[in-house]
């Protein structure tokens, strides 16, 4: 018998913090569930630590395909009517997602994508540091966790930041709705230099012009200036000078003169601290999980 919703946990290089993804995924309380997980080439032990999971299927790219064509990789290998995503350093909040997507799924033909709220936290330590509470479908899909489908064949795209809400603008394409769990479904491991976002080899294409792509040249989002002066600093002027190129108003904003200035005179150096004191303190203090409460 197929199992009715597969839970897919896309990794790469993710060995030290794979085995509490797994956990999370295994201890959702369905049970008609399958939990895969999809190795895209790894050159650590992550494969050795997965094998581990007996109840696991791990499937193993001959190469390195990109996140955004393991994201369709993991569509494809799903045997579920439904499909859930995980990213292998991320973990669920509680055990009763999967059963929350079946339940939605199942009450509404109409509904082909679900989004959820999220939060994050620092590696080795409890408590959020940030929520993400946008409510819009495709943005909110940056980070591909806690993203539910209805299993269908989907293309991938190796653009960076926009690799899952290519995909969600698919299932938009083809006259799907979608809704949103507004608890906190997941929470989003921050560990510099070990999520894909903190490595500065991962920026090798515009930003902002992929954004501008997928959602029209009404985007704006100038923290990523501050993002790019720390994880790719040679991108920033360009990225700085296509963002007013494109839309010549922008600089009649104040939050686009605190991000560039910011981004642009700080020190590298201090400006990394600085963003890890925001987020340990400000961040932290200002940040209120939301369970899953009435959502049962």
């Amino acid at each position: 018998m197929k199992p009715k919703i597969s839970i897919v946990i896309p990794c790469h290089n993710n060995a030290p913090v794979i085995g509490e993804a797994i956990e999370s995924a295994l201890a959702q309380i369905h049970p008609g569930k399958e939990v895969i997980v999809i190795d895209d080439g790894s050159t650590d032990n992550s494969v050795e630590v997965i094998k581990k999971y007996k109840e696991v299927r791990l499937v193993q790219n001959e190469k390195n395909l990109g996140i955004g064509l393991n994201l369709a990789k993991c569509m494809d290998q799903a045997q579920g009517k439904y499909v859930l995503y995980l990213c292998a350093d991320d973990i669920f909040t509680n055990n009763h997602i999967a059963s929350d997507v079946c339940r939605v799924f199942d009450s509404n033909d109409t509904i082909g994508v679900i989004g959820r709220y999220y939060y994050f936290f620092m590696d080795g330590k409890e408590g959020a540091i940030g929520v993400h509470r946008d409510m819009n479908i495709l943005t909110s899909s940056c980070c591909p966790s806690g993203m539910a489908f209805r299993n269908k064949k989907v293309k991938g795209d190796n653009k960076i930041f926009i690799e899952m809400p290519l995909i969600v603008k698919q299932y938009l394409e083809d006259g799907w709705g979608w809704t949103m769990f507004e608890y906190d479904v997941f929470a989003a491991r921050f560990h510099p230099g070990g999520n894909t976002g903190t490595k500065t080899a991962y920026y090798t294409q515009s930003v902002w012009q992929n954004w501008v792509d997928l959602i029209g040249n009404d985007f704006e989002f100038f923290p990523i200036f501050v993002m790019l002066k720390n994880r790719a600093p040679k991108m920033l002027w360009r990225e700085i000078c296509l963002a007013v190129k494109l839309k010549k108003t922008r600089i009649m904003k104040l939050s686009f003169w605190i991000y560039t200035l910011t981004a642009l005179l700080v020190p590298g150096y201090f400006l990394k601290k600085l963003t890890l004191w925001q987020r340990n303190t400000i961040g932290r203090a200002r940040s209120k999980i939301i369970e899953r409460g009435n959502n049962e």
